[in-house]
């Protein structure tokens, strides 16, 4: 386990990650035990116990207003956490012989618990803005995923592309030369594109103000949406580089639960503006990627990185506006346009009226969806949804509130700033028939330069 206030060393940790493989159920418990000690905390305690069953939270959950099932309101799944804690970890209970539980949790049980953490929530938060108690769920299952992780029973979808970012250093698996050879071609591609042969995407420069992270799928396999990223950056005059160290947004350890994962994982990205001595860090549209370098590093460590705080394409856009050092075509996309705000992105992580501000700027045609802002209702992909195969049913079906939320607005275009909501949505679409398109901010923008002489 990683300590408070140090960090650790990315590179030099052999061995798969914890949560790769399925505890023994002889050793079970005392891995849950761990799990409960290490991350059951007095804020999770005060939540477990606080609920009143109004059934405030139920309207607030895109699962139940898209299903009507009472299974999956927040305080029903909540309660499936709390009454495996009060029988096998309570305090006092636990060590009272008349009270003492079962030597292991039987497999009906982990299998409730796993549906209501990994399949039943997306981490959203939105119940803890209607509980009059302020009851966070997506917290508490948080805690659920941290004991189901312990041992080893995680969805598919959250093993492999963690195993891979720690053997190799990216989800994707994709190598360091072939990072850097698609960078050079990006590159060739981009001075064609606006006209200036001597364009180069600087990689590994030193003392660069900025870092910027893209997201390995750009990177192999949709290197348009890195262009369109790279083009606002030149544009802009912004320094910056890319590193061929490390070259990941994702970070779906965070979703497993795992706590010592995570820091792992997004500790490769604070190496690689250390050893390029970057002053800053500006990632690539991923919701939980943001929220993890944004807030939840800190949060880990008890203290403030000693740089300035990372930052999300759009608000790097939203600033480059502000200034006056990059300039937009209006109107150039057919709206009307909608914005769909992530939420690990708003919510969970205050970027509201940014990505307004930048869609303003591209549009005179900006419907909102309603709820929005804070109180947006999640797309469904969140909290790893998207990552799993297995899940692409149950993703649509809890999708579907979102889907009545879009029809409602008459958009032909939503736009969004995270890779996971943009699948979900452009599945949505089918699934519901919405006949939209789904765009990054990126692309609007990037598509809508007025390019300057010189630039």
């Amino acid at each position: 386990m990683i300590e408070n206030n140090k960090q650790i060393d990315a590179s030099d940790q052999p061995g798969k990650p914890p949560g790769s493989e399925v505890i023994a159920p002889d050793r079970q418990m005392g891995c849950l035990r761990r799990a409960v000690e290490d991350n059951l905390s007095r804020k999770i305690q005060a939540m477990l116990n606080s609920c009143v069953n109004c059934g405030l939270c139920a309207e607030s959950c895109h699962y139940y207003c898209s299903t009507g099932d009472s299974e999956v309101i927040p305080a029903n799944k909540a309660a499936k956490l709390a009454r495996v804690l009060d029988t096998h970890f309570h305090p006092v209970k636990a060590r009272l012989p008349f009270f003492r539980p079962a030597e292991q949790l039987d497999e009906q049980t982990i299998a409730a618990l796993h549906k209501a953490a990994y399949e039943d929530c997306t981490l959203c938060a939105k119940c803890a803005l209607t509980c009059p108690m302020g009851i966070n769920t997506g917290e508490i299952l948080s805690l659920a995923r941290a004991m189901l992780c312990s041992i080893g029973h995680l969805p598919s979808g959250l093993v492999h592309p963690v195993e891979t970012a720690f053997e190799v250093g990216n989800y994707l698996g994709l190598t360091t030369e072939d990072f850097v050879e698609n960078i050079e071609w990006i590159a060739e591609e981009l001075a064609d594109e606006i006209e200036d042969e001597s364009f180069t995407i600087p990689i590994d420069k030193p003392n660069a103000e900025l870092l910027y992270i893209p997201h390995p799928l750009e990177a192999r396999d949709l290197p348009f949406l890195l262009m369109y990223a790279l083009k606002i950056l030149h544009a802009a005059g912004e320094d910056y580089t890319v590193s061929s160290y490390d070259f990941d947004t994702v970070n779906y350890a965070y979703y497993q639960g795992s706590k010592a994962n995570m820091m792992r994982i997004a500790q490769r990205v604070l190496d690689a503006r250390e050893k390029l001595q970057a002053k800053s860090i500006g990632l690539a549209p991923c919701g939980h990627g943001y929220r993890v370098l944004r807030w939840e590093v800190e949060k880990y460590l008890g203290k403030r990185l000693d740089f300035p705080p990372v930052k999300s394409i759009v608000e790097l856009i939203e600033g480059y506006l502000r200034q006056g050092r990059i300039r937009v075509e209006k109107d150039k996309f057919e709206g009307p346009i909608t914005y769909h705000d992530p939420c690990n992105i708003a919510r969970r992580g205050g970027i509201i009226e940014a990505p307004r501000n930048v869609l303003n700027a591209v549009t005179s045609n900006l419907v909102e969806m309603h709820p929005n802002r804070a109180r947006n209702f999640c797309c469904g992909g969140g909290g790893g949804l998207a990552s799993s195969g297995d899940f692409g049913k149950i993703r649509v079906t809890a999708g579907r509130k979102k889907a009545e939320q879009i029809r409602e607005t008459g958009a032909r275009i939503v736009a969004t700033n995270c890779f996971n909501c943009m699948t979900q949505i452009r599945d949505l679409s089918k699934e519901y028939d919405l006949g939209i398109e789904v765009k990054s901010i990126v692309e609007l923008v990037s598509e809508s330069l007025i390019m300057q002489a010189g630039s």
